[in-house]
């Protein structure tokens, strides 16, 4: 119980959206109009639930990269 109690804890913590929208999984597809980064914040909560193996591999295919900007656009 003490577990799934400390998963849901810090699967609360993840980052799930920014301004410029959601965050993306690992194997899933990038906007070409936005940047992306890691997000620090959802890998370092990752990280403290790896005795747990749920949270660190719901964060790395749900929240591992998050939106930082919108790329500019040439003409």
């Amino acid at each position: 119980m003490k577990r799934l109690l400390l998963g849901l804890v810090l699967l609360g913590g993840c980052t799930s959206k920014t301004p410029y929208g959601e965050c993306i999984g690992i194997t899933d597809d990038e906007n070409p109009l936005l940047e992306y980064k890691v997000s620090t914040r959802n890998l370092i909560w990752g990280t403290l639930g790896m005795g747990l193996m749920v949270p660190p591999v719901l964060v790395a295919f749900t929240q591992f990269k998050c939106p930082v900007a919108a790329k500019a656009v040439a003409k």
